[in-house]
């Protein structure tokens, strides 16, 4: 039971030596690679995403965080790529470096003279490395999942789209 409790105080010494405080801003993003299909039968594309961020922690360890994204896929079976850009938010849960969240994403497309948008559902976790004060490298994963109808030129067909999304970045803090 002694080794229990210091084992305990030991972890609560430590998580708390890595805690975002209420109050603290940061801004950051990443580089990704992601892999997408437009629906279950259709197959896999593969694109280069780059995703700045930015929040405020409202108390200590949970922070809202403004979503940007932008994506340039292309495909052996495409003449030309296809372009994203997107737009949400979401929140984040801080433990100790790992962080897991939600958020709900607006996306806006040019492909293949097709012009619509999308609603999704963000999942997104990772780990913070510190490499000096107040900076770090992030590296997570981000799961999508379509919601709802296509706007714009596909209005007539549901959003069945799903992605992962692999990266790493920089993410810096401040109070």
């Amino acid at each position: 039971m002694k080794r229990v409790v210091i084992f305990i105080l030991a972890f609560l010494v430590a998580s708390s030596l890595f805690a975002f405080e209420a109050g603290t801003k940061y801004i950051g993003g990443w580089i990704g690679y992601e892999s997408y299909k437009m629906d279950a039968d259709s197959d896999p594309v593969t694109a280069i995403e780059i995703q700045p961020w930015g929040g405020y922690f409202v108390v200590d360890n949970i922070c809202v965080d403004v979503l940007l994204s932008y994506v340039s896929a292309n495909s052996d079976a495409w003449d030309d790529a296809a372009t994203e850009f997107g737009i949400g938010i979401g929140g984040r849960y801080f433990f100790n470096q790992i962080y897991g969240g939600v958020g709900f994403m607006m996306e806006s497309y040019d492909e293949f003279g097709d012009k619509f948008s999308a609603n999704y559902l963000v999942f997104y976790a990772g780990y913070l490395y510190p490499l000096v004060e107040n900076i770090y490298l992030d590296a997570g994963f981000i799961y999508e999942m379509g919601i709802g109808k296509y706007g714009g030129d596909l209005d007539d067909f549901d959003n069945e789209e799903s992605g992962f999304d692999i990266g790493v970045g920089i993410d810096i803090f401040f109070k």
